[in-house]
C-alpha cells in the first residue's frame, strides 16, 4: 500500500451558484496518486476522461480512497466518471453508499448522502467485475443544510424518480405498524393534527405510510411527542412493493421542536415510506405526532431509483421488514448454510420455524441439539472486517426449564464472541435467574477485547411471547437490541468469524447450570431431554432482515 499526502488542492470553481465545493486532492489522478490512497493492482492509465491520465484497477483487492471535509448536517453529490466495470462510493463512520458502473465508454456516476453529524468521510473507488478506470472525481453539496443524518446513493442513469421541480405534499391513503401500539394507533400520525399520536414501545419499531400509488418523493416532515424536550433517533427507508426496501435517511436524529421538521431526500420513486424508530433520550418509546410525504404524483412504474447500501469490497445484504418475505440470500444457500433440512424452517415466504427436537443436528463439539443457518465457511472473515446487521420479530416457545441460543456470532475455533440466550435457568445477574419457573431471562453474552465474557440482560419473556431482536456488528464493535435494551462493546476479533441465528437447544440441567450430555453425542442429549422434561422447543422467526458489508 502507498500513502501519499497531497502538496496542492485542486479546488472546483465553476459550480453553479447554489452548490459549494469540497476539496479533492489530485481528483483527476494527474499528479499520479498524490493525495490517495491505492491498494494495488491499481496504476496510472493514459486513458482518461479529461486531462491525461486517469486510475486503473485491474483486480479484487484494488482501490483508492481519500478523507475529504464535511460541515454537519449538510447534504452532499459525490461524482466521478467510470470506463469499464468499477465501483465509486464513500463510507461515512461506517456506513458504506457506492453505485457499480458497467459501460464500454466513459460514464457518469453519482452517489448522494447527508453527513449527519460527521464532518468527514472516505471517498473511494474499487474493483467491480473487471479493469476498471476512474477520473474527475468532484464533491459538492446539494440542496442545502438539513438537521439530519442520512445517507443514499444513487446513479444518474437511473430512471423512476425524475426531477421534481414543484413538490407538493402528497396524499397519504393509509398507515399501519405491527399491531404493538399502545392504543394510539398508527392513522393518528396522519390526521392532520399534532394533538394525536402513534406510540410504540421498543427498538426497532415502525411505521408504514401507504401513498396509494408510485410517486416521487422528495421530502418527508416529522412531528415528534415532546420533540422540544427530547430527541428521537430513526430511520427512514422507501419501497416501490412493500417488500424490497431502501434506507434513504440512516440514523436521524429529530431538532429540538414538538412542531414538523423537514428531511429533504434525493428524488425517489415509492408507493411506501417507513419510519423506523429507536426510542428516544428519555426513554424507548417512538411517539409521531404527523408525518406528511411530499413529492410529484405518478412516478414511472417500469422503473425505480437505484438507491443502495452496498459495500466497499464486496456485500451481500438484505432487507426485510414489515410482512416481508424471508431474504432470498438466508435460504438459498449463496450465503448462508442450513444445520438441519429435516423439517425446513422455511414455513411460507415470512416465516422461519426452528424445532431442533426435530431437526436433532449435532456438530463434534456441540452440547445440544441445533436447527440454525450458519454463514458459508468460504465467506468468514475478521469481525473487524464486516459490518453485519439482523433483525427479527422471535417468538419462543419452550418447556419450563429450557434454554437456547437463538443469535451468536462464533470464532473460527470452538469460541464464541457473541451469544444471545433464551434461558429459563438459576444463572445469576438476571432479571428473574429463577430455574423451571417458566419465565426465560433473555441476555446477552459479548467477548471483549481481552477475551473475557460479558453478559447483560434485556428482559423476560414467558413462553409464547415474542420481542424484537437487532444485532449490530459495527466493524468489530457488536451492539445487540431488544425489548427496548441494549448493550454493546468492541468485541475480540477472530480471522474467520460468523454469524449464525436459529434455535440452538442447550444439554444443560438449568437448575444447577451443569451440563447432562455429552458432547457431539446425539442420544446423550435425548436422555438429557426426557430427563428434563423438554417436550417443546420452537423459534419462529418473522420481519427477519441481514445485510453484511465486507471492508
Amino acid at each position: 500500500m502507498k500513502c501519499l499526502t497531497s502538496s496542492s488542492v485542486f479546488v472546483l470553481s465553476m459550480l453553479a451558484a447554489s452548490a459549494h465545493a469540497v476539496s479533492i486532492g489530485n481528483p483527476g489522478f494527474e499528479n499520479s496518486f498524490e493525495g490517495w490512497v491505492d491498494d494495488d493492482p491499481s496504476a496510472i492509465s493514459s486513458d482518461a476522461y479529461s486531462g491525461s491520465k486517469s486510475a486503473k484497477i485491474t483486480g479484487s483487492a484494488g482501490r483508492v480512497d481519500q478523507q475529504v471535509s464535511l460541515s454537519a448536517n449538510t447534504s452532499y453529490r459525490l461524482t466521478a466518471y467510470v470506463l469499464d466495470s468499477g465501483t465509486v462510493g464513500v463510507n461515512i463512520n461506517g456506513a458504506v453508499f457506492d453505485v457499480d458502473s458497467d459501460s464500454e465508454d466513459w460514464a457518469k456516476v453519482e452517489v448522494d448522502f447527508n453527513s449527519g453529524s460527521n464532518t468527514s468521510a472516505e471517498i473511494f473507488a474499487k474493483y467491480h467485475n473487471g479493469t476498471g478506470r476512474f477520473d474527475d472525481f468532484s464533491l459538492v453539496e446539494v440542496g442545502g443544510s438539513n438537521s439530519s443524518s442520512s445517507s443514499s446513493s444513487s446513479s444518474s442513469s437511473s430512471a423512476g424518480a425524475g426531477n421534481c421541480n414543484n413538490s407538493i405534499n402528497l396524499n397519504i391513503a393509509g398507515a399501519s405498524d405491527d399491531g404493538s401500539n399502545d392504543g394510539n394507533g398508527p392513522g393518528n400520525a396522519i390526521d392532520g393534527s399534532l394533538s394525536s399520536r402513534w406510540s410504540s414501545q421498543g427498538n426497532g419499531k415502525a411505521i408504514t405510510l401507504d401513498l396509494g400509488g408510485l410517486s416521487t418523493v422528495t421530502e418527508l416532515q416529522t412531528a415528534w411527542f415532546k420533540g422540544d424536550q427530547r430527541t428521537q433517533t430513526f430511520d427512514v427507508a422507501v419501497s416501490e412493493n412493500g417488500n424490497n426496501w431502501s434506507t434513504v435517511l440512516y440514523n436521524v436524529d429529530s431538532q429540538g421542536s414538538a412542531n414538523l421538521e423537514s428531511l429533504a431526500i434525493a428524488d425517489v420513486a415509492a408507493r411506501y415510506v417507513r419510519i423506523t424508530g429507536y426510542g428516544n433520550t428519555a426513554n424507548a418509546w417512538n411517539s409521531l405526532l404527523e408525518a406528511d410525504v411530499y413529492g410529484c404524483g405518478d412516478a414511472d412504474t417500469g422503473s425505480s431509483s437505484s438507491t443502495s447500501s452496498s459495500s466497499s469490497s464486496s456485500s451481500s445484504s438484505s432487507t426485510g421488514g414489515s410482512g416481508n418475505d424471508i431474504p432470498s440470500s438466508i435460504t438459498d444457500g449463496s450465503l448462508f448454510d442450513l444445520e438441519g433440512e429435516d423439517p425446513d424452517p422455511l414455513v411460507n415466504s415470512s416465516t422461519l420455524r426452528f424445532v431442533p427436537l426435530e431437526a436433532r443436528v449435532t456438530t463434534p463439539n456441540g452440547n445440544g441439539w441445533r436447527h440454525e443457518y450458519k454463514i458459508k465457511s468460504g465467506l468468514r472473515i475478521a469481525m473487524t472486517d464486516t459490518y453485519e446487521l439482523f433483525e427479527a420479530d422471535i417468538k419462543v416457545e419452550m418447556s419450563d426449564g429450557g434454554k437456547t441460543i437463538v443469535a451468536q456470532h462464533h470464532a473460527s475455533d470452538t469460541g464464541t464472541i457473541m451469544k444471545l440466550y433464551v434461558s429459563d435457568s438459576s444463572e445469576s445477574g438476571f432479571d428473574d435467574s429463577v430455574a423451571g419457573n417458566g419465565i426465560f431471562d433473555v441476555y446477552v453474552r459479548l467477548r471483549n477485547t481481552s477475551g473475557n465474557e460479558e453478559k447483560y440482560a434485556l428482559g423476560t419473556i414467558q413462553s409464547g411471547d415474542t420481542f424484537d431482536l437487532k444485532v449490530v456488528n459495527d466493524y468489530g464493535d457488536v451492539h445487540v437490541y431488544a425489548m427496548g435494551n441494549s448493550f454493546g462493546i468492541p468485541v475480540e476479533d477472530d480471522s474467520a468469524s460468523y454469524f449464525k441465528f436459529g434455535n440452538y437447544l442447550q444439554s444443560q440441567d438449568t437448575s444447577n447450570n451443569e451440563d447432562c450430555g455429552e458432547s457431539g453425542d446425539s442420544d446423550s442429549f435425548e436422555q438429557c431431554f426426557e430427563e428434563l422434561g423438554i417436550t417443546e422447543s420452537t423459534v419462529t422467526m418473522t420481519n427477519v432482515s441481514y445485510e453484511r458489508i465486507e471492508n
